[in-house]
């Protein structure tokens, strides 16, 4: 139980940390279960349209799959006993996540924690300008690569305007811009992804910037997502108020008896599933679909 956990929480803490998307964690119900396992933790994301996506498991196996396969091990008692297994993972799905929560219609959003290349350096020059832009260009890269992945491009075939449009598709964090005016004022430009701000910088402060803005914009995509994700989650007490959330595309929390039947008549009538029972358990009202007296608090959504 305690490698169940610890894999589910590692999960956790990647997924908020570097990916920026905030999930649930809980229990599967026993249908939900992975089959053959004693019990599956998830954790569920909900995307913007309304879906709840798994974006990993942690299942405790028991010892079910040892007897089945006779997976044995002599203990210090020096006595032939079945192992205890769990099985954990995730999988591509999770990049799927990130570019339905961050992506806009301009393309990808990368966190910077996780983006390989986290800095463009985009230098505008004409001719007389061309050796001194990208001299400093490349000396802001240099003092830059010290922390960061970062990229000039030098491209000559294809216009600054251009050369924006490509990188905010692929989604790089940062964007800088060096022309001669700012090579005049001492300056380059910052140019952020997930927001569009733009900020002149000093020449001597990239560095210090470059970490500060990087840092800012990790968090920023992490608290739009939980915004998202807590202004879309809804209470409700009885089934009339469920059916109107789901056709809302809205991730619901509500009691549930505990019973298999409430839980299938529910799926059949609205297509939405028990997406996991949270483990910051409060007093259950009664149950959303029956009325009797529920047993636990769980979360519901349609899936993928």
């Amino acid at each position: 139980e305690e490698e169940v956990m610890l894999r589910a929480n590692q999960y956790k803490e990647l997924i908020e940390t570097q990916l920026a998307i905030p999930v649930i964690l809980g229990k599967k119900s026993k249908s939900e279960t992975f089959a053959g396992a004693v019990y599956t933790v998830s954790l569920e994301a909900l995307m913007p349209d309304g879906k709840a996506l798994q974006m990993g498991t942690s299942h405790n196996l028991g010892q079910n799959f040892s007897k089945s396969f006779n997976i044995q091990f002599l203990d210090k008692d020096e006595k032939k006993k079945y192992v205890w297994q769990t099985s954990w993972g995730f999988s591509t799905r999770l990049i799927g996540a990130l570019v339905m929560i961050h992506g806009d219609d301009k393309g990808l959003i990368i966190p910077p924690n996780i983006a390989p290349i986290q800095i463009v350096i985009i230098p505008i020059f004409d001719t007389k300008t061309k050796k001194s832009v990208i001299e400093k260009a490349k000396s802001i890269c240099e003092d830059l690569e010290k922390k960061f992945s970062v990229e000039v491009d030098l491209r000559e075939e294809y216009t600054p305007g251009w050369k924006f449009y490509e990188w905010e598709l692929k989604g790089i964090p940062l964007r800088i811009e060096i022309g001669p005016k700012d090579i005049e004022k001492k300056q380059v430009v910052f140019v952020r992804r997930d927001s569009g701000i733009k900020i002149s910088v000093d020449e001597n402060s990239v560095l210090k910037e470059a970490e500060k803005m990087l840092k800012d914009i990790q968090r920023s995509l992490f608290e739009k997502a939980k915004h998202f994700l807590d202004s879309n989650i809804v209470e409700v007490k009885n089934f009339s108020d469920f059916k109107k959330a789901i056709k809302n595309k809205k991730m619901i929390r509500a009691s549930w008896c505990g019973s298999e039947e409430c839980e299938e008549s529910v799926k059949e009538e609205t297509t939405a599933t028990i997406r996991c029972i949270p483990f910051d358990q409060k007093k259950p009202a009664s149950c959303v679909f029956c009325g009797k007296p529920g047993k636990y608090i769980v979360y519901w959504a349609k899936g993928y």
